[in-house]
């Protein structure tokens, strides 16, 4: 995906259904909406309206906009090369394209500028999608052994064994884990866009995502040697920083009183320096271990897939699934995960049996 430089065409302040498209969301709607939404959500709504300012639609009144004009722009759309990368757009970045484009119309009902949104009746083309995957538990215990001496290795286990987004597991702070309690809460999200190291704490995903969480014994013994080893490099850290200084001061300096035990601000998971590990790093280096390990390919993020299709298979609540998730609402653990247990109609249909007395 290529984003464009955001360019505002012309500020609306009072639109009506005459007003182009690109107008509209860039100069009235994106500015109303931007406030609520997360920064990562932010980021993508953003990219998702430069990609519609870069089509025709932008130059279309929003109250003659047609079904028919919308599907043949995603049409021609989804066989169109991104101009950055050469590939064609995946299923998501579609759907992400025509939610934005959805909601913003939406907005335009609501503010009676138009009768209906054409959106609600468009039917995007098929393209191609990458499915998640989900390893075993034994595949997870096959890769967990496979890297237990490398530095990720705590990282790993508390992917897998949380659901957690990779930016929330970066977010947290030795201040959020409750290793006796065997707890740990997500407040804040790492973010990143690039690996240059220009990171940032940002609020979670949405509301539901701050949340506090358990987590099983073997994750706290894990987490327990990485604390242990965070504060060895720690203290060695700082007294490299008291040499270094000792050989350079000038008269009468002195070095800042340090702590010497980690803070309770400092990452969790970070650099022998104490410096957060980069998103886009960890990601690299996740898809390394895994062609490494000769088990099949997974993306970071599929740690997250596996660790919610482990618990629906397991039987776990839909609504237990969805507050560990961080999800919205349940309905959006059942929508995104229905297929994943497919497979207990199986069981539905034993127990449907019963009627018979078979």
């Amino acid at each position: 995906m290529t984003a464009l430089p955001a360019t505002p065409l012309t500020a609306v302040q009072d639109p009506t259904g005459r007003s182009l498209l690109g107008d509209y969301v860039l100069g009235f709607w994106l500015p109303r909406r931007n406030p609520t939404w997360s920064e990562g959500t932010a980021r993508y709504r953003q990219w998702a309206v430069n990609t519609l300012l870069a089509s025709p639609l932008a130059a279309r009144p929003i109250g003659e906009l047609t079904v028919l004009e919308i599907e043949r722009w995603f049409a021609t759309r989804a066989i169109t090369p991104w101009d950055g990368t050469g590939e064609l757009p995946k299923g998501g970045s579609l759907k992400g394209i025509h939610d934005t484009l959805r909601a913003a119309l939406n907005d335009a009902v609501r503010y009676s500028l138009i009768p209906d949104n054409p959106c609600t009746k468009v039917e995007l083309p098929r393209a191609t999608t990458t499915a998640p995957s989900i390893w075993t538990p034994e595949q997870v215990q096959a890769f967990l052994q496979s890297v237990r001496r490398s530095r990720y290795a705590a990282l790993w286990r508390v992917l897998f064994a949380t659901g957690l987004r990779r930016g929330e597991a970066l977010g947290l702070q030795w201040q959020d884990v409750d290793l006796e309690g065997r707890r740990l809460t997500v407040r804040r999200s790492l973010q990143a866009d690039s690996r240059e190291g220009n990171v940032r704490y940002g609020p979670p995903k949405s509301r539901r995502s701050t949340r506090t969480i358990t987590i099983d014994p073997g994750t706290v013994e894990e987490l327990r040697r990485w604390r242990k080893r965070r504060q060895t490099e720690h203290a060695a850290f700082l007294a490299d920083l008291e040499r270094r200084f000792a050989g350079y001061r000038t008269p009468g300096a002195r070095l800042p009183e340090m702590p010497r035990d980690l803070p309770p601000d400092s990452p969790v998971f970070a650099a022998e320096d104490g410096s957060p590990m980069l998103p886009a790093t960890v990601s690299d280096t996740f898809r390394r271990q895994v062609a490494k390990s000769g088990l099949p390919s997974m993306r970071l993020h599929d740690t997250r897939h596996t660790h919610i299709t482990h618990l629906l298979r397991s039987g776990e609540p839909i609504q237990n699934v969805s507050a560990r998730a961080g999800h919205g609402s349940s309905f959006t653990t059942l929508t995104t995960y229905a297929h994943v247990i497919a497979g207990d109609d199986e069981r539905t249909a034993a127990r449907a049996a019963g009627l018979f007395g078979d």
